[in-house]
Formats: C-alpha cells, sequence, structure tokens
C-alpha cells in the first residue's frame, strides 16, 4: 500500500523510496497503523508476543520514529486523541 512517501507491505517498508529497517515487531505495528488509518494501544497491542506490555508500544513506536527521521527529519507515527496514526505531515 502506498501513503504518500510511505510503500508498506507486510514484509517491508520503504519512505521516500528508501527502506526502513525494521524489526519485525515494528513492521506489524507500522503495517497495522497504514492500514487502519489509526489504532489504539488495545488494537496494537494485540499483536505482539504474550508477555509483552502495552508500554512496549510506545517503545517500538519511538524506535519506528527514529528510523524515520533519519531518512526524513520527521516522526512517521504520532499520537494524537488515544491513537496512533501516520503523521499527515509527512
Amino acid at each position: 500500500m502506498q501513503i504518500r512517501f510511505l510503500s508498506i507491505d507486510a514484509d517491508e517498508a520503504f519512505l521516500l523510496g528508501y527502506r526502513l529497517k525494521l524489526s519485525k515487531t515494528e513492521q506489524r505495528l507500522l503495517y497495522e497503523i497504514a492500514k487502519g488509518g489509526k489504532c489504539g494501544v488495545d488494537d496494537l497491542v494485540t499483536l505482539l508476543p504474550d508477555g509483552v506490555s502495552r508500554g512496549n508500544i510506545a517503545v517500538h513506536i519511538n524506535a519506528i520514529n527514529k528510523k524515520a527521521a533519519a531518512i526524513s527529519g520527521r516522526k512517521l507515527v504520532i499520537h494524537e486523541e488515544k491513537n496512533y496514526k501516520i503523521n499527515p505531515f509527512m
């Protein structure tokens, strides 16, 4: 799927034509956020392995944003109104 400058499928993601080197968990989270338009923490926590806390969502989103910022200078995923979504200014 293509969202502005983000091209993503279940296995890989490209931002501005550069591959985002994401972990499997980061890839799954980003794909679900991109696919759903916006996702709450409760929606995303089901993607994590058993025993992983809700707080880890923020850790993984931060890692995605650091990798995206190295390419574009901006956060790729933002938290707004209790939901994560792709940054509309990306």
